[in-house]
């Protein structure tokens, strides 16, 4: 069972009474983190130290090497981000079951009443209200958001007309190093509950908001620039919401006449029974997010199962699409080493080689204030348990010992079943991509 922090703290105030609130600030969560990674009572922690002093430095030194082992080996300093510990019971989300995915409401901005999407989904759904609103922004303005809020966000879908948000590059993570990717925003929300997800820190929408507005989003690309790597997926899945959109035959045909541009799809679902309603382009990549089977069932919750999305890529790859795959989080546990040879051996046993567009790597990141949203949204979750410290980019990253040691084993197991197909590191610094082959094109 894991303790509540108002626990600790009252256990605190007693049995330290000299210190700070901001000291048992730091302790508490310390104690907290410690407890959940060994599976003790966070009573017995403390029990186990010996030194007879209650000096905070002392206790606070003892907590650090006990809650980083490998970091502080060698007398090696460290610096862990130890921010106010707050968790809600009433935020955890319910992965028992999946959610509805079937929408509640429908708000349509007045200016899309007529476009073919908000057609499209009155004859999909007939008996779900539409109710029209002057502007997305100014509905939504007054409305206060919280995760509370986030876990309501399949109650309403927006369909909204969009005006400037068309393509832009990649936003790497700071001090990292551009891939050449760039985004076209097709929607923002998802359906799924990945425990990770960097979703839950930046969408502060009420709901899920579709552009209803295609067409512009093709001519705006007449004048960006040409002959790209271009994607969607950034705020949404690029395909967990196609059957209510319908969007992507139209970007495969639009994108069938702009053969020196790739467009991909980035996904977790096995939605693509409307890209298989028209012919396959060699330059539309179809991209699955890679995980093993124990991080999709306990992590990635609601999403596709690793089978699953497999089995869909190779269906693509049999109608004429290219496909990639992204082994990106890589989580890193005790054993992640099998599961990912074996998933990187899975993927080549059922993909054809010379249909993989390009692999892309990269580890667990967080920014320290989605830490604080997953221990509220998934408190149970392991993902949070291993060292993790302050990176190249201040986010919450393995160390680069951790990290490397990912890199070269994923580097050899591709490597042993392909020596052509293309690879890369993502949101990575420069010093780590030069260390392991990168590839931007």
């Amino acid at each position: 069972m894991i303790a509540a922090p108002d626990q600790i703290q009252t256990y605190l105030s007693v049995k330290y009474p000299q210190l700070s609130k901001n000291k048992h600030q730091e302790i508490t969560r310390l104690l907290y983190e410690i407890a959940k990674r060994e599976h003790l009572h966070y009573t017995e922690i403390l029990n186990e130290f010996t030194k007879p002093t209650s000096r905070f430095n002392d206790i606070k030194n003892y907590l650090v090497k006990r809650r980083f082992p490998n970091a502080t080996k060698n007398q090696k300093q460290v610096r862990p981000l130890l921010p106010s510990l707050t968790i809600d019971p009433q935020l955890k989300v319910n992965t028992s079951e999946p959610p509805s995915r079937h929408p509640q409401k429908f708000y349509v901005e007045e200016n899309v009443l007529s476009s073919e999407l908000v057609e499209r989904v009155r004859d999909l759904y007939p008996r779900v209200p539409l109710e029209t609103i002057s502007a997305y922004r100014d509905h939504t303005k007054t409305q206060p958001f919280g995760i509370k809020d986030y876990n309501q966000r399949l109650n309403a879908y927006y369909l909204v007309q969009e005006k400037y948000d068309f393509y832009k590059r990649c936003p790497c993570s700071n001090n990292s190093i551009f891939c050449g990717y760039h985004i076209v925003n097709l929607g923002s929300g998802c359906a799924y509950e990945c425990a990770y997800c960097v979703l839950q820190d930046y969408i502060n929408s009420p709901g899920i908001v579709l552009p209803a507005n295609l067409e512009d989003f093709f001519n705006a690309f007449q004048n960006y620039q040409q002959n790209i790597r271009v994607g969607s997926g950034e705020w949404t899945d690029s395909l967990l919401f196609d059957h209510v959109t319908g969007y992507s035959p139209r970007i495969v045909e639009f994108f069938r006449k702009h053969p020196k541009s790739q467009f991909e799809f980035k996904t977790k679902s096995a939605n693509i029974d409307l890209l298989l309603t028209v012919a396959g382009a060699d330059n539309v990549v179809i991209s699955w997010s890679m995980n093993p089977s124990k991080v999709t069932e306990t992590i990635e919750h609601f999403t596709a199962s690793t089978h699953q999305r497999l089995t869909a890529a190779r269906c693509c790859a049999e109608h004429g699409y290219r496909v990639a795959f992204h082994f990106d989080p890589i989580i890193h546990y005790q054993g992640w080493e099998y599961d990912y040879e074996e998933l990187v051996n899975l993927t080549f046993d059922l993909i054809p080689e010379e249909r993989i567009s390009w692999l892309s790597i990269g580890t667990l990141r967080l920014t320290p204030r989605l830490k604080k949203i997953i221990e509220n949204r998934f408190p149970e979750t392991s993902i949070l348990d291993e060292e993790m410290l302050p990176g190249h980019d201040g986010k919450l990253r393995y160390s680069n010992e951790a990290r490397n040691q990912i890199y070269q084993n994923m580097t050899q197991w591709i490597r042993k079943r392909s020596q052509t197909v293309k690879f890369y590191l993502c949101m990575e610094d420069k010093k780590m991509c030069q260390t392991h082959w990168f590839d931007k094109r």
